[in-house]
């Protein structure tokens, strides 16, 4: 097991703060380890289904690389958000939709070499039109598309974001049971 030796903030912004702890490692050797700071967030994706059966996919631009990608609605949910009022909250700003029936799917670890922050996945349904403001830096197209068509832009490799191809596993081997 590894020992926290000491830490300290290294980087502190309000979307993103690093602390370096000095640990030692069950060998006995001493190094340093480079994590996100622990806020007690979390986030959340959206799998959101119309009565029509479409799933919602949404382009967006990504700063880093240059160009809009595909994934599914959601983000991040701070320390005493409950996690399914973030979920729609998330949902109301970035689609302009409120579900009222939303389950949770699955959750997973969304870098665990660096955060101990958790994405919880939920499957959103008996939508209603309702709009929060979104943030400056987010703006969306949306795209309704069949579960085959999501399937076949994976398959020729059209969706690249992480989040929405790990919500997507969880969703499809979870789909028996929903």
């Amino acid at each position: 097991m590894w020992k926290k030796l000491s830490s300290k903030v290294i980087f502190e912004h309000p979307r993103l703060s690093l602390v370096e702890d000095e640990v030692l490692l069950p060998n006995g050797t001493k190094t340093t380890y480079l994590k996100y700071k622990d806020d007690g967030s979390c986030a959340a994706t959206l799998i959101v289904k119309n009565t029509e059966g479409k799933i919602l996919l949404q382009k967006e631009y990504s700063y880093p690389i240059g160009e809009k990608i595909f994934q599914l609605p959601g983000g991040h949910i701070p320390a005493g958000e409950k996690i399914e009022n973030g979920a729609n909250r998330e949902l109301m700003e970035e689609a302009k939709l409120k579900s009222n029936n939303l389950k949770l799917l699955g959750s997973y670890l969304a870098n665990n070499r660096r955060s101990v922050i958790k994405m919880h996945v939920f499957l959103a349904t008996d939508l209603e039109k309702k709009q929060l403001p979104s943030d400056i830096e987010e703006e969306f197209e949306d795209f309704w598309l069949s579960e085959s068509e999501i399937d076949k832009l994976i398959r020729e490799n059209k969706i690249i974001n992480a989040n929405a191809l790990a919500a997507w596993a969880i969703y499809k081997n979870t789909k028996e049971i929903n």
